[in-house]
């Protein structure tokens, strides 16, 4: 298999330098930067394309990429990303986000943006076997020794890398591999959701509610135009809650957060919740086109345009790495001098037992995202790129975003390419370079303190 091949049939035994799992923003961005540092790598992905989350849970906007003072936190393969959809006309690239959350938020077509990582990935040289799923891990003293894999409609196959990135977001390859993990919330973890985009709206009569019902929508925030060609909204609470007294919503919900096109009559909705699986999500979502068309000014000739294509998990298996961040490293905007690089998303949780967040906590500056977050406590080829790092529960609400899902991801594909290329393991990284690397990517804040 040639370096740049797509091809879906795998090889009896492949063996590349290192193996990065899960092709959704981390480990797109994982799998360039080992790639660019000259590893041979292979990007091994469950479904039938790259993006993730991103992508095609139709989050349709990333945030994170700027702190709350305005100060760009993310750069790297992520920026990238954003630079070349602009090019190919997929985003506006940051704008102010208006329900004032945060300071910006990046509109992207969640197609493009698919397609925009794929094309930077067969420019980086990474190899890709979609449609293929990790189903057993082997071991060998410290180290992963065999990753199995089973590509649809071709068989299974055994991968045997140097290093392994493990960008899976439910942690695959750490479960499989006996790794330690977090335990400090066991089954208490955050709801999953099913988002959804509407199509026929009419964002005159909503703008206007929103702009004439301002108690219904989370304070500061900017109400846009029906000309606009992006707007946010975080609210509705009043309308959600007459929708459950009647009966039309069998959840409850404090508030929604909308991210229209207002030029394309195009709206997707984040409101859906439970922690009951996908047959509750599917009734809450036509129970929600059913409410958009009663109850909010706009939205009588709306429809069900699309779905997004997998549940969205905010949180599940976290890894216990070297190092955990917590809930103070993130408030407290905690300096580290192993950081590969920042974050500054606030601590966003969404309560598994109330209709609302448990946190929306901003933050006064950015922290500092340690190496040792990303290297398996007690496997020495084994790292983490993206929502299961290590952390807490609560430091989880601010790293899982999807901004610095790029840039943990990005560390651990340097970080894994410096180890293969060495001839060591994670645990030996030097971490001086590891962050001179990273810098000379774009990666803010690696740098040591």
């Amino acid at each position: 298999m040639s370096p740049t091949s797509t091809d879906l049939t795998p090889e009896p035994a492949v063996t590349p330098q290192v193996l990065v799992v899960g092709a959704g923003s981390a480990g797109v961005a994982a799998a360039v930067a080992a790639a660019e540092s000259g590893a041979d790598t292979l990007l091994v992905e469950a479904t039938g394309h790259v993006g993730g989350t991103l992508a095609w849970q139709l989050l349709e906007h990333s945030a994170g990429f700027h702190d709350a003072a305005g100060n760009q936190v993310t750069g790297g393969v992520g920026q990238r990303i954003v630079a070349l959809l602009q090019r190919y006309g997929g985003s506006p690239g940051h704008i102010p986000d208006d329900v004032g959350y945060t300071a910006t938020r990046t509109p992207v077509n969640h197609a493009e943006l698919a397609m925009a990582e794929a094309v930077l990935l067969h420019e980086s040289g990474a190899r890709l076997m979609l449609n293929t799923a990790v189903t057993g891990v082997s071991t060998e003293g410290s180290a992963v020794t065999e990753v199995r894999v089973e590509t649809a409609g071709v068989g299974g196959s055994v991968i045997r890398p140097a290093l392994v990135v493990d960008c899976s977001g439910d942690a695959v390859v750490f479960a499989l591999a006996g790794a330690a993990m977090q335990t400090d919330r066991p089954g208490r973890t955050q709801p999953v959701s099913l988002m959804l985009k509407l199509g026929g709206v009419d964002f005159g009569p909503l703008l206007d509610y929103a702009r004439t019902h301002p108690d219904d929508f989370r304070p500061g925030g900017h109400v846009g135009a029906a000309d606009d060609d992006h707007v946010n909204l975080w609210g509705l609470g009043a309308l959600l809650a007459a929708g459950h007294a009647d009966g039309r919503l069998s959840w409850r919900r404090t508030e929604l957060h909308l991210a229209g096109w207002p030029t394309r009559g195009e709206a997707v909705l984040n409101v859906t919740r439970t922690v009951s699986g996908y047959t509750v999500l599917a009734r809450q979502v036509l129970e929600t086109v059913d409410w958009f068309r009663r109850y909010v000014p706009g939205g009588a000739n709306a429809y069900l345009a699309a779905v997004a294509d997998r549940v969205g998990v905010r949180e599940s298996r976290r890894v216990l790495g070297r190092r955990t961040l917590t809930q103070d490293d993130v408030l407290g905007a905690r300096r580290d001098d192993t950081a590969v690089g920042i974050a500054a998303f606030p601590i966003d949780v969404h309560d598994a037992d109330a209709p609302g967040l448990s946190h929306t906590d901003g933050l006064p500056a950015a922290y500092d995202i340690p190496f040792g977050t990303l290297v398996a406590q007690n496997l020495t080829n084994l790292l983490a790129g993206g929502r299961c790092i290590s952390t807490t529960h609560e430091a989880n609400g601010s790293a899982r975003i999807t901004a610095t899902c790029f840039t943990t991801g990005e560390a651990a594909g340097t970080a894994a390419a410096l180890a293969a290329l060495g001839g060591f393991d994670a645990h030996a990284v030097d971490v001086g370079k590891l962050q001179a690397a990273l810098r000379a990517r774009g990666v803010i804040g690696a740098r040591g303190r």
